[in-house]
């Protein structure tokens, strides 16, 4: 590209279909998440907790599922070693088990180069108090002041709760309250 006086070579840089030119169809910056109103986002997060104690929508969310024996799932507390929390979660949700860790396996097909390589299923969730601390690979493990709607949507997902943490989400404390 070069300039003399009013004489001009310009390589068409800016048309979409000349050689050289910009992209026609770039991708796009990534936009601000879509505000959403306080009581609206407290009424989505108290039917998808309620979501994880319902058995129907456990079934339409599991389809591998044929019965669901009781719902919600609660621990009184962790235990401290990992090899005990796994022994309990294979006594409590028994032949279910196979859908509680995370497990992530490498598609069949085309969609491998496409950008779709790896299928994965959501896992548990295990909620716990604030206080509470675990960490284990295969479960996604979130304070109750953490969870997010992400977490718990589509409605349905297996959770298991602490007895810590059933008991703040029925007290919630108010913000600037005295202790």
């Amino acid at each position: 590209m070069w300039r003399r006086g009013t004489q001009f070579y310009w390589v068409g840089a800016e048309v979409s279909s000349a050689r050289g030119g910009r992209r026609a169809h770039p991708p796009k910056g990534v936009h601000t998440p879509k505000k959403i109103n306080k009581n609206e986002m407290k009424l989505a997060m108290n039917s998808a907790f309620a979501a994880t104690a319902d058995k129907k929508y456990i079934l339409q969310r599991y389809s591998s599922l044929k019965a669901v024996s009781e719902a919600p799932w609660v621990l009184e507390s962790l235990p401290a070693k990992t090899k005990d929390i796994i022994s309990s979660l294979k006594k409590i949700f028994g032949s279910t088990f196979d859908l509680v860790l995370k497990h992530k396996e490498v598609r069949a097909g085309r969609g491998k180069s496409r950008g779709r390589k790896y299928k994965s299923n959501a896992g548990l969730l295990l909620v716990t108090g604030k206080n509470e601390k675990f960490n284990l690979t295969g479960i996604d493990v979130r304070a109750v002041d953490n969870v997010r709607i992400s977490d718990l949507y589509p409605l349905g997902r297996i959770t298991l709760y602490t007895q810590k943490a059933l008991h703040e989400i029925e007290n919630p404390e108010k913000p600037g309250a005295k202790k």
